[in-house]
């Protein structure tokens, strides 16, 4: 380790092959809005990297009691299931929607990204407050980063996500906090109730519209 670390940069800029290793490797389960997850991906593609055993096709649900089709990695394992929905459905390709489920979800998204964080923690990342939705009801806890540096992220795809607390109600006298309303990330109160990400989701722009 020593003898890496006395390599002088200069000796990098010449051996690229050797810069690149010195990084440090990304985590197994990690997501991003490129990689095996860029615009490119594809069920195939997903097929060729986790195993035909680990790539199924199947309904899945959504808020309000929709259901899609999605090609789903590891369905029967909820610490590292994920969900990919496709603007090309029939041939399965074009990612819109990537979902990460559960507070024990192992996959890491952008700026290391995880489910069970703080709402603080995402806020650091948001480089800014941001509001969420009230709770007790559908799209309960829903986050909004318009202006925020999870609006746009690097290959072009943008972060939502909804955050839970315990009970999933707030107690009576904040009640203010219940159905259409909007709470700002840093509200005294709301932090009170240590809110969590419980899923959060990379989505891609219309193809047609880029």
């Amino acid at each position: 380790m020593l003898l890496i670390r006395a390599i002088p940069s200069f000796l990098l800029l010449g051996f690229p092959a050797l810069a690149q290793d010195l990084r440090p490797p990304r985590p197994l389960y990690s997501i991003e809005c490129g990689a095996q997850f860029a615009r490119s991906a594809s069920h195939s593609s997903l097929v060729k990297r986790y195993g035909a055993k680990n790539v199924t096709f199947e309904d899945v649900n959504r808020p309000e009691g929709e259901v899609v089709k999605a090609s789903v990695l590891f369905a029967k394992d909820p610490d590292r299931r994920l969900e990919i929905e496709w603007y090309d459905e029939k041939k399965r390709r074009m990612p819109s929607t990537i979902t990460v489920f559960g507070e024990t979800n192992r996959w890491i998204g952008p700026l290391g990204i995880k489910n069970g964080m703080t709402i603080q923690e995402i806020e650091q990342r948001a480089g800014k407050p941001f509001k969420i939705n009230g709770f007790g009801f559908d799209v309960a806890g829903a986050g909004h980063f318009e202006d925020t540096k999870l609006e746009k992220l690097p290959g072009g795809c943008s972060f939502n996500a909804h955050f839970d607390i315990e009970g999933g109600l707030p107690p009576d006298h904040l009640e203010r906090f219940v159905g259409d309303v909007a709470i700002s990330s840093d509200d005294p109160d709301l932090l009170t109730l240590k809110p969590k990400l419980w899923i959060y989701t990379l989505t891609y722009s219309s193809p047609m519209t880029d």
